[in-house]
């Protein structure tokens, strides 16, 4: 078994430092000149909503046949778009295209809903290759917050198939089992700025239907780790890079150590990188400097051979 994990299960329970790193541009991109691409926008990939199943490709200029990431936005699957996904100057810098996809909001679909959604968009992505110019074959996810969620999903999901199986996947800061989501808030001392997840009004629970703490069961059937035990055994998942910030007060790093170790657990070779980011919180700090998009971008182009 090779396995790249690179993180003791009591690191996340532990208390981390300050981060060091030079203030610089958000997520977007290095500054400097925007590099040229081609943008093919709003293309349908299904029918169920006119607005939100919808995708929007970009393809770096002068690149023959790049692979592509595909960029799945954030907002508590209640709100958030596909514009403007991270990133993206760096990923044409490196030769890698990206689609943005939108997908149904809780207001308009719960679970399964927005799983339906992400397995046509990337059955059209699959599709449509040749026609909008970039390598359908080597294909990877990233995702933030509830966007973490989905890309889990569909790195897990779609190992199901090797016709469909992903180069890699990418994950930062992700609820992963709603129905431990404020024990794991309080495992590692903190309050949620965001209230109870057992609440009816919380994100997870608008998603599910349902009050998270009244209905585990529903929770549990939304969660990633669901997923991956109904995976065959000889599926063989794709690469993981996972990313929490260590002061995050609206997701319990403890999330994301699941599904960590979820992945570890099961058998078979796996490449599984987990960066526990000190002093970061939801999206802030290395987030919103250039530490964690440059390693997602070296991650990616070593992935998907850009």
């Amino acid at each position: 078994m090779s396995i790249s994990g690179r993180l003791l299960l009591a690191a996340f329970l532990a208390t981390s430092g300050a981060a060091s790193a030079q203030e610089g541009p958000p997520p977007g991109g290095e500054g400097g000149p925007r590099p040229d691409y081609v943008l093919h926008a709003d293309l349908a990939y299904a029918d169920r909503s006119a607005d939100r199943n919808v995708l929007d490709i970009y393809v770096p200029e002068g690149v023959e046949n790049p692979p592509i990431v595909v960029n799945i936005h954030g907002g508590g699957f209640m709100m958030g778009d596909k514009s403007d996904p991270d990133g993206l100057d760096m990923f044409m810098r490196a030769g890698i295209a990206v689609a943005s996809i939108n997908y149904r909001l809780s207001d308009q679909a719960t679970w399964p809903g927005q799983y339906d959604d992400l397995m046509d968009a990337f059955a059209f992505l699959r599709a449509n290759g040749d026609a909008l110019g970039y390598d359908e074959t080597r294909m990877a996810s990233f995702g933030a917050s509830a966007g973490g969620h989905l890309s889990s999903v569909a790195g897990i999901a779609l190992s199901a198939d090797p016709a469909t199986a992903l180069k890699a996947s990418v994950v930062w800061f992700p609820p992963i089992l709603f129905s431990e989501m404020d024990a794991d808030m309080a495992a590692v001392g903190m309050t949620s700025v965001t209230g109870a997840t057992d609440d009816a009004g919380s994100a997870e629970s608008k998603l599910i239907g349902a009050a998270v703490g009244e209905n585990p069961d529903l929770a549990i059937a939304a969660s990633p780790l669901t997923l991956l035990a109904a995976l065959p055994p000889a599926a063989e998942l794709p690469p993981f890079l996972i990313m929490h910030g260590a002061e995050d007060t609206n997701i319990s790093r403890i999330q994301s150590g699941r599904l960590f170790m979820a992945l570890l657990s099961r058998p078979g070779t796996k490449e599984i990188e987990y960066r526990l980011l000190p002093g970061a919180g939801h999206g802030s700090g290395a987030f919103k400097r250039l530490d964690a998009i440059t390693e997602v971008v070296a991650f990616l182009s070593a992935k998907l051979g850009a």
